[in-house]
């Protein structure tokens, strides 16, 4: 059984979250915040609000690769909408060209985890194993 949620219209970022987190005071204070959370039951796809930051992540089945075009060296991967924290010193608002990918959603979009494998409604997928 896979849990299912609803992405509002918006500009997404996918990808590790060590690439879109900064490694100063701010961004270190919210990544712990981050592995607290997600490590207490880790074989789960979370939708999270932390700090009035929501974002959605996930581990991957094989733990550190690439996967689709996404890299992660954590494990996991994190879809975060990225349009209001362009001015956030917590993350980066730049982002390489490859290893994360950025999703434009038009309206509405639906996102599910099955066995740590991404499926966005609009055909979009992330397959990690």
């Amino acid at each position: 059984m896979s849990v299912h949620y609803e992405l509002k219209k918006g500009t997404y970022f996918i990808g590790d979250p060590a690439i879109f987190i900064r490694k100063n005071l701010e961004g270190d204070r919210f990544v712990t915040q981050l592995w607290e959370v997600f490590y207490q039951d880790m074989n789960h796809f979370h939708h999270l609000v932390l700090e009035g930051v929501e974002l959605y992540i996930t581990r991957t089945a094989e733990g550190d690769g690439y996967f689709d075009g996404i890299g992660t060296d954590t494990g996991t991967i994190m879809i975060i909408r990225i349009d209001e924290l362009n001015q956030d010193h917590r993350f980066m608002n730049h982002f390489p060209e490859r290893g994360c990918h950025l999703l434009e959603v038009k309206e509405k979009d639906g996102i599910r985890v099955e066995s740590f494998n991404l499926y966005f409604d609009s055909g979009l997928s992330i397959r990690t194993q």
